[in-house]
């Protein structure tokens, strides 16, 4: 099967940034190649072709399904929009085979160690007095790896999630909902517009044998979710989070902690003004240009 490889030109300070916006809407395992890493490392030996995949620019690179290329190309167009230091923003297309690139995207997926959590592909085992969540991305979605997933998940260990019910905003894998279940909640709904990304929900579910205390459902939050939860996550977009401020205030109650991130350092104020509304603001978390909060219903 080929694949749209997209290569976006940007700067060292703006890649990551870029890099998210990748991820959005292709496929998981997007890579980076800045020049600055290659003069930076320490080397014993380097292949004399390495320079070849670096350019002036720093390249960001990520992979969508041919067909889905108008529409990734449009979501880059609309999301660059604003973006300052980001360097020419200039994209490129190129078909690649997929089945070549899928395997080689495997085997660097790696586990990822939290605090209390080994993230585990489900093609791997792993020896660790940890609990292991088994995860398959599908290569589309969420592998804990971004700083964005991260803080979210920093936040619901230090939370006590005993006998909590657990709504997953936008969920992707399904990784925050589901660790949330690993982690002691009584339930979790999952809920994201992607069918592919529920599909994926709950395969992951299902091989972590947590299928009977949770909900995987396709929709729009306002349409698909009924009632209230203890707790709320949604990694989103400072846009997205924006749009959905209305349909998470329906969903809590007196209490409910809820955790924001996917949030630009940029757009943080935007979005504490907006939440402060229903909410109070008890931690921030950022991680490189981005910040997550933990907010409780007043």
């Amino acid at each position: 099967m080929k694949y749209s490889e997209i290569t976006v030109r940007t700067t060292s300070e703006m890649a990551e940034v870029v890099a998210y916006f990748l991820q959005e809407v292709c496929m998981d395992g997007v890579c980076i190649y800045d020049k600055k890493d290659l003069e930076n490392a320490s080397w014993d030996y380097k292949d004399e072709n390495a320079d070849k995949l670096y350019d002036t620019e720093v390249l960001v690179k990520g992979y969508c399904n041919k067909e889905d290329t108008p529409s990734v190309l449009n979501f880059l167009q609309q999301s660059f929009v604003g973006l300052q230091g980001a360097g020419s923003l200039h994209t490129e297309v190129n078909e690649v085979e997929g089945d070549s690139w899928v395997q080689t995207w495997k085997e660097t997926f790696r586990p990822i160690e939290t605090n209390k959590l080994v993230i585990c592909p489900e093609w791997l085992s792993v020896e660790t007095d940890k609990t292991v969540f088994l995860l398959d991305t599908g290569i589309a979605f969420g592998t804990g790896q971004h700083e964005t997933t991260s803080m979210c998940l920093q936040f619901a260990e230090n939370l006590d999630l005993t006998g909590k019910t657990v709504l997953d905003v936008g969920c992707g894998s399904g990784i925050l909902g589901l660790c949330s279940l690993l982690l002691g909640a009584q339930s979790a709904e999952l809920v994201d517009i992607d069918s592919q990304a529920t599909e994926i929900a709950c395969h992951n579910a299902q091989i972590n044998g947590l299928q009977h205390k949770c909900v995987v459902k396709t929709g729009d939050l306002t349409e698909k979710t009924n009632g209230t939860f203890d707790v709320v996550f949604a990694n989103l977009t400072a846009d997205i989070l924006a749009l959905l401020f209305n349909g998470i205030a329906q969903v809590v109650h007196s209490g409910t902690l809820v955790v924001l991130s996917g949030i630009l350092d940029t757009r943080l104020e935007q979005v504490v003004d907006l939440y402060s509304q229903k909410f109070n603001v008890l931690q921030t978390k950022q991680m490189g240009e981005w910040r997550a909060l933990l907010l409780q219903t007043k």
